[in-house]
């Protein structure tokens, strides 16, 4: 039989949201690869990508509803599983309230209508929503605050006319493959590439320069550089007396601080400071491409804030070539037809980070939670403090979750709902993070057992709430609602279909015309939300929490900044077990931590805290902030490694963002 060809997109929640062709066989599919007509992603796919195949077929894959009795999972019929947790449901509404129902959700599956869950718990009537972000958060608040939204030039831009490339905190090579081809056609025509980051990254070899704050300075290292461009006048006056606001209440900070000071603080020599700060005021185009775990510790937002300044002063902001690129939040779709806010009487916010704490604060109230949903996440592998989380979550009566395996969460649920991949449904994929392109998912294979789509478990239960009609089961109908604010771009669903995939949002260079989403309509040094809100104005450096300059005491019991880094061959803990993964992580350190720890590579180490401890086997690597260890994340308790016992459940100083990076350990031979 003839192989088949299918156009569908990767819906794992990274930068690239890549393009991929399904080749089906006798109604198997046999392989993926990624598609070489997508104007972005250009025909490369990932390993992560290429392993969704494996994970489609996998064998722990659960493919019939799961029913916990006395301690032992039992199989059950859709019928029975539905009609059970709805009854669970509809009893905690009587007596307590639809916030009585909570709802846990990341972005682990990717798609416009997973939001659908949302229209769920809202035509329930309410639902304990979880907010904020595990990922980017803080981040996300502080571009609010500067610029109004988060929004990056294309990559096209970036390859043409950047004269210096700053990779601030993101290996590109591990979460952002895609932007490479743009990177090399940059430094081809002659671009520097400068990297910032205590830990070395795959590009670090290209770099003319990397410098290497100590863990949590970044801000610290911004604000020296913006002092230097003071003291050399070399700031972009047009842009900050015409285009912005507050900017003299800015410059009155950062002249509380000294290039040295800078140094001091963030251990960068202050030649390397005062070198890069005249690169961002030579008059060439700078683009600055941040990432996320700059904003994981709890200064995160402001350091985001500071590094935007420096962009902005040094008129970086609005120009072909630069730019500060975090976020992409362009694209236009009607969340509010698709998820029906308007139709819940009741509604309570815990955030993602701190939930533990607060469900635990709740539970011998009038307003507990006696229904958990988790979607499209692994908390109890992901969220910081796994103790607090397992604790919180054990307080809760009925524990449903919608998933493919049994990770770390599903094996403590209740009920367990088996849901399709991406393979096995239809849906619209774009990405916040990157470029502004659409693409659509095509279904490849039937769905392999009972699995169903997410929308069809949560239809069903909505059948039994009785609100099934109001809840809908017309994919076609949920994709073209959403999309009407794109169709005055002349963008329809049945277009998207037949090209598979359509830029969604026509602007190269991000506020070239000057016109911000502030409320003054103009680049916020001083943020009117941000005073509001109850946060400074301005951006400020603080010392993160866990830090050897804010608490000594602390940094004596544990004297090393510990990272949990991405993995490079995992989306979090998504890709665990179809991994050949070694049995203990592997703790990277410098000569520096070897030599003050008597450590030697290969030997089994406890890396522990005042919150838990985990095993690992030592590598000592070169080049690395010599204070620094270096974990990659994504590891499953179930199977011998909770990583997250070390890390913090503290809140990031904006928004409602992790600060998972601000940790200090101690290592010791085990």
């Amino acid at each position: 039989m003839a192989v088949e060809t299918i156009r569908t997109a990767c819906p794992l929640d990274c930068w690239d949201c890549c393009g991929m062709i399904a080749h089906v066989e006798d109604g198997k599919l046999i392989k993926v690869e990624g598609d070489p007509d997508h104007p972005i992603t250009q025909g490369s796919l990932c390993i992560k990508g290429r392993k969704l195949v494996d994970r489609l077929y996998h064998e722990e894959r659960v493919l019939t509803p799961l029913k916990k009795v006395d301690g032992e999972w039992v199989p059950v019929t859709w019928e029975q599983a539905l009609r059970e947790i709805a009854e669970q449901m509809r009893q905690a509404k009587t007596e307590y309230g639809p916030t009585a129902v909570m709802h846990h959700y990341d972005y682990g599956s990717s798609g416009l209508l997973k939001n659908l869950e949302g229209r769920f718990f809202n035509l329930f009537g309410g639902f304990t929503d979880t907010i904020g972000s595990i990922c980017w958060g803080a981040g996300l608040e502080a571009q609010k605050y500067d610029f109004g939204f988060g929004k990056s030039h294309d990559p096209e831009d970036l390859a043409e006319h950047t004269d210096v490339i700053v990779v601030w905190g993101r290996n590109v090579s591990v979460t952002n493959m895609h932007m490479m081809p743009f990177l090399k056609q940059a430094m081809s025509r002659g671009a520097e590439l400068v990297i910032i980051d205590p830990l070395m990254t795959d590009l670090s070899a290209k770099a003319v320069k990397q410098l290497q704050p100590r863990p949590g300075t970044d801000g610290a290292l911004a604000v020296g550089m913006a002092r230097h461009l003071l003291d050399l006048g070399l700031i972009d006056r047009r842009f900050v007396e015409e285009h912005a606001v507050g900017f003299a209440e800015f410059v009155e900070y950062v002249q509380t601080w000294t290039v040295e000071q800078a140094a001091d603080v963030t251990e960068v020599p202050a030649d390397d400071i005062r070198w890069l700060a005249e690169r961002f005021g030579s008059g060439k185009a700078v683009t600055t491409l941040l990432g996320l775990g700059l904003q994981r510790y709890a200064n995160g937002g402001n350091t985001i804030r500071l590094i935007d300044a420096l962009a902005a002063m040094s008129g970086q902001v609005g120009r072909s070539g630069g730019g500060v690129h975090y976020a992409n939040q362009v694209h236009r779709f009607d969340y509010q037809t698709l998820m029906k806010p308007d139709a819940r009487t009741d509604y309570r916010a815990f955030t993602k980070i701190t939930q533990a704490d607060e469900i635990l604060a709740v539970q011998e109230t009038e307003q507990p939670v006696k229904v958990l949903f988790v979607t499209r996440g692994n908390p109890v592998a992901q969220l910081p403090e796994t103790g607090k989380t397992l604790a919180a979550y054990h307080s809760i009566p009925c524990k449903v979750v919608i998933d493919m395996f049994l990770h770390d969460t599903g094996m403590i649920a209740d009920y367990f709902l088996p849901c399709t991949t991406v393979f096995e449904e239809e849906d619209i994929m774009y990405s916040s993070m990157w470029h502004s392109y659409l693409a659509y998912v095509n279904p490849v294979v039937e769905p392999q057992g009972e699995t169903r789509p997410d929308w069809m478990i949560l239809q069903g239960l909505a059948e039994e709430l009785g609100f099934g009609a109001a809840f809908g089961r017309d994919v076609h109908t949920w994709m073209e609602e959403a999309m009407v604010p794109l169709q005055a771009d002349g963008i329809t669903r049945e277009q998207l279909q037949q090209n598979g995939f359509i830029k969604a949002h026509e602007e190269p260079v991000a506020w070239a015309d000057y016109q911000f989403g502030t409320p003054s309509g103009k680049y916020e040094f001083a943020s009117t939300l941000a005073a509001a809100d109850g946060a400074s104005s301005i951006p400020v450096y603080e010392e993160p929490v866990e830090s050897p300059r804010r608490n000594r005491e602390l940094a004596r019991k544990y004297p090393y900044h510990l990272l949990t880094i991405h993995p490079r061959r995992s989306l979090n803990s998504q890709h665990y077990h179809v991994m050949k993964m070694p049995e203990r992580p592997v703790v990277e350190i410098s000569a520096f931590v070897a030599g003050e720890t008597g450590l030697a590579d290969g030997d089994l180490v406890r890396v522990y805290n005042q919150r838990g401890e985990v095993l690992g086997n030592v590598k000592i690597v070169s080049g690395q902030h010599k204070r620094t260890i270096k974990i990659e994340e994504g590891w499953w308790g179930s199977r011998g490694t909770a990583l997250n016992l070390l890390t913090s459940n503290r809140r990031s100083d904006l928004g409602i963002g992790s600060a998972q990076y601000d940790c200090l350990v101690n290592l010791a031979k085990a």
